[in-house]
């Protein structure tokens, strides 16, 4: 049924845009409730900040941000956060390129049980005459991780 006057394509872009009016509102409203509990030390909500921080989620993107917010959760043993962290100091995003940093980073979080960075480690440790460093500069880097609240392509 069609609201009297109005295509359906028009019906299609209103309803469109009042679908995206609502995931903006969300983003916001997911950003401000993630950060309001970072700042009282919730180790997986300063995470999804610095996610949020690093890809403009519900903010304006702020690298410089993102890494103090994963820092805050890495200093909680969070496993995602030092992968992340790996990866700014891999490419020099907002600071000088440090390999030797970012493997230590890598190392943390698989120690702490991050597949992901044990895969990567994994495939560097299987690079034929290279060492770990070597090997990271070469292949480096991963995609950064995400959190639960951005959908999966």
């Amino acid at each position: 049924m069609l609201i009297k006057g109005l295509s359906k394509k028009t019906i299609f872009f209103l309803l469109t845009f009042l679908c995206l009016q609502l995931v903006a509102v969300n983003e916001k409203d997911d950003f401000v409730y993630d950060l309001s509990l970072a700042t009282q030390g919730i180790s997986v909500s300063q995470y999804n900040t610095g996610v949020n921080y690093s890809i403009g989620r519900g903010i304006n993107k702020d690298v410089e941000k993102a890494v103090y917010w994963y820092q805050r959760a890495n200093e909680q043993g969070h496993s995602k956060a030092p992968f992340n962290i790996a990866i700014f100091y891999v490419d020099g995003i907002n600071t000088d390129p440090d390999p030797e940093l970012a493997l230590e980073y890598f190392l943390v979080a698989e120690e702490r049980g991050n597949k992901h960075a044990k895969e990567f480690l994994d495939k560097l440790r299987r690079a034929d005459n290279l060492d770990l460093r070597e090997a990271l500069l070469k292949f480096c880097c991963p995609e950064p991780l995400s959190h639960s609240m951005i959908p999966k392509n």
